[in-house]
């Protein structure tokens, strides 16, 4: 399915429920009810059928066979229905109700807009500048050189304003920015530090939610989802803006790779390169089956630290100058030790180059969880392994010459704020005395934390003051100052973004409304009439996902209107829901600030109460090689 397409469930072969669920799996022994029991027949080919309901598609094997069936009627019944199915893929006889796949291929033939879009600059505006002064500096499919490595790079020559030039463009080092305009370099060397970032996340980190965040706030890093490098090696331009585009805006901006191959990551590096992220960064946390399980990489990479120092070695020089990161769990499986974990940050960092928004030194950000890789999903992942905080610490005071991003349970502005003040004096009910423990509660180099889905959760509660309460500016951005403004801002980026990639053939457009709109979802968590405006905007999109003459803009307005989102909930700024009692009545200025400097106290309280934080108890240190 197109990245940013409507989703659309493909028509698979069913059963009706009522047959599928009195239908027995064929690895029953026996099967009937009440006074009959019925021992199965010879064994016979089983063939997946599936049954839809409100847990999704579920597959079930029905034993099939052409000797004559005994047994139950419902059994026999079953049997025939899902040996009689049509060989038209879109119809099965079990289900004349089912919809025929729908083809949602654009046509890419056709020339996208790319660079500036209706007002709205984007990273691909750095491709064209490449293009424009390197011609053939693209080389597609990349085959492999001399040296028996993929080239990326074209044959660089002929024509240009650079045509001239001694220089060569290359992706080891940012020496390729002087190929384009100054207004298009990335800013690398005016990057906030990593004091707060929002974690890359499958389909909530998004171009479109990543815009809704940099609007709150202009100095949290964003990350990507993972993007897998065989992805971005098969992929060829322009179609890769799918993947890799995003507005020149939302710097800084991280993308995270997944993969275990270091050439193809280096393929994957060097292909992103000139879209000019701030930071690539390698998946070595995702416990998916289908990542760390089929893939053999995410979090299944923590088993491997060599090759890991591989891979990020790899990353390193084909990342345009870019530096290279690393996210990755406590411990996996039964390699959880404290001793195992100081053994990959110890084999790894030796091959990170220094990044500058963490202090010039190698960053990790850990998800302070292990990961489970056979019994537990996803989402489990996230929630069962117990929170190891006091590690993240240790590794802090055991590699001071490495920068730390603590990830996992991190839910609010609070605890971001004291981590990044770095000293929990300010909050204590003592007036300030601490004793000398708390000195190294926080090291100098956990540099900050990563929110989850706690920001898309609530992403005006938790994001609109972080830059006053995180990065300690004087002021929060013009459109974090009320959601009204907030919500015009987006709705113009919406607009003009909008079909940027055509229409599929079933009429919608790519990027398609609602997946523009998805971010906003939880924009009114907490308020009133908050599930009334979701309410009116689904009702909104069934009616006009597809109508061009209705424009976000307008579609926003108007579920406004029609969900009782009040004036007074659309300008009041961030503060005011802080401001609030359980009843619903306001604070006084006093009343809110104590209530404040109380939010604070307590995510110090909780830094305060973490368990002794572990030790090495087996010498395992290991020579890093010199960081790149």
């Amino acid at each position: 399915m197109l990245r940013g397409a409507m989703s659309v469930t493909a028509a698979l072969p069913a059963v009706p429920r009522a047959v599928a669920r009195r239908a027995r799996p064929a690895c029953s022994r026996r099967w009937g009810g009440g006074g009959s029991s019925h021992r199965r027949h010879p064994p016979a080919v089983a063939e997946p059928a599936w049954t839809t309901g409100r847990l999704g598609a579920r597959r079930r094997f029905l034993r099939v066979s052409s000797e004559t069936a005994v047994g139950p009627r419902s059994f026999r019944k079953a049997a025939r229905l899902a040996s009689s199915r049509d060989d038209d893929p879109g119809c099965a006889a079990s289900d004349p109700g089912a919809k025929p796949p729908v083809d949602e291929t654009v046509d890419d033939a056709t020339p996208r807009p790319r660079g500036s879009v209706n007002g709205v600059q984007w990273a691909s505006a750095r491709v064209l500048e490449l293009d424009a002064n390197v011609p053939g500096w693209w080389s597609f499919p990349h085959e492999r050189d001399e040296d028996g490595r993929f080239a990326v790079l074209g044959e660089r020559g002929g024509g240009g304003e650079h045509a001239h030039s001694s220089r060569r463009l290359s992706f080891r080092d940012d020496s390729w920015t002087g190929f384009v305009r100054d207004d298009l370099r990335p800013p690398r060397s005016s990057l906030p530090p990593q004091r707060l970032s929002i974690a890359p996340m499958m389909e909530y980190t998004t171009p479109h939610f990543r815009h809704l965040v940099r609007l709150l706030t202009k100095n949290t890093w964003l990350y990507t989802e993972m993007e897998v490098d065989q992805t971005l090696r098969h992929t060829d331009h322009p179609r890769l803006d799918r993947f890799l585009d995003f507005p020149i805006a939302g710097h800084p901006t991280s993308l995270q790779l997944g993969g275990a191959d270091p050439e193809l990551l280096a393929i994957a590096s060097a292909v992103a390169a000139p879209y000019g992220y701030d930071e690539l960064n390698l998946n070595c946390g995702c416990p998916s089956p289908k990542v760390a399980g089929k893939g053999a990489f995410g979090a299944s990479l923590m088993l491997e630290p060599n090759l890991v120092a591989e891979c990020v070695a790899a990353m390193a020089e084909n990342a345009g100058g870019a530096p290279v990161t690393v996210k990755c769990r406590v411990g996996v499986d039964d390699k959880d030790s404290y001793d195992e974990l100081c053994a990959f940050i110890e084999t790894v960092s030796g091959q990170l180059p220094n990044c500058p928004s963490a202090g010039g030194k190698p960053l990790f950000a850990i998800h302070a969880r292990k990961a489970l890789l056979n019994g537990l999903s996803p989402a489990e992942n996230r929630a069962v392994p117990p929170l190891r905080y006091e590690w993240v610490v240790a590794l802090a005071n055991d590699f001071p010459h490495v920068a730390f991003a603590l990830n996992g349970g991190i839910v609010d502005i609070e605890t971001a704020s004291v981590i990044a003040n770095g000293d929990l004096a300010p909050f204590d009910d003592d007036g300030g005395v601490h004793s000398a423990a708390d000195e190294t509660l926080i090291p100098g180099n956990l540099i900050g934390t990563m929110i989850g889905r706690a920001a898309h959760a609530d992403p005006w509660g938790v994001l609109a003051t972080a830059d006053v309460d995180v990065f300690g500016d004087t002021q929060n951005p013009e459109t974090a100052t009320s959601r009204r403004k907030l919500l015009t801002a987006y709705g113009e980026y919406c607009d003009a973004t909008r079909g940027r990639f055509g229409v599929t053939k079933d009429g919608y457009a790519v990027p398609s409304t609602r997946h523009l709109v998805h971010p906003l979802q939880n924009l009114f968590y907490g308020e009133p009439n908050a599930k009334r405006w979701r309410r009116a905007m689904d009702d909104a999109l069934k009616r006009d996902a597809k109508n061009q003459n209705v424009s976000v803009s307008e579609l926003i307005d108007q579920t406004l209107r029609e969900g009782g989102v009040s004036d007074e909930t659309l300008d009041a700024p961030p503060s005011v829901r802080r401001s609030r009692k359980p009843n619903g009545l306001g604070l006084s200025d006093d009343e809110a600030a104590d209530t404040k400097r109380a939010r604070l106290r307590d995510a110090a309280k909780k830094l305060r109460s973490l368990p002794p934080p572990p030790t090495r108890s087996v010498e395992t240190r290991v020579v890093p090689a010199p960081a790149r």
